[in-house]
């Protein structure tokens, strides 16, 4: 009885390690987000397409992020979807979805969805 406690207990363990895509704003705080090559397919790589994000951003908060090209702090908010995780930023007159994926703790690449599928850049943190 024991022994079948600890494998499904193992299981479950397991299980939830396998979800470890979930990308949180904790993530993303700190230092400077610059702009530094195209993202296509999960692939680094070609010409990024990012033109508002050009200059580089910096989370602030859980919920502001400033855009150095626009030099004005936006919001932005993080979910999960049946692709992946999303970022959304919430600018006064538009909002820009991204699929989001974090390369590694300093390194996250953005593929456009929607209407601006086109749009893709890799982003690394100044150190």
């Amino acid at each position: 009885m024991k022994i079948s406690r600890r494998l499904f207990l193992l299981m479950i363990v397991i299980m939830m390690g396998g979800c470890g895509n979930v990308i949180t704003e904790d993530q993303l705080i700190g230092g400077k987000w610059i702009l530094i090559n195209g993202y296509e397919d999960g692939e680094v790589g070609g010409d990024p397409v990012c033109p508002a994000y050009e200059e580089g951003m910096e989370f602030i908060d859980k919920e502001k992020v400033y855009v150095f090209a626009e030099e004005e702090e936006i919001s932005y908010s993080l979910s999960e979807s049946e692709e992946g995780m999303e970022i959304i930023f919430f600018y006064p007159n538009d909002i820009d979805f991204y699929k989001i994926t974090m390369e590694n703790e300093d390194a996250f690449g953005l593929n456009g969805s929607g209407m601006i599928k086109r749009l893709n850049c890799y982003f690394e943190r100044e150190e």
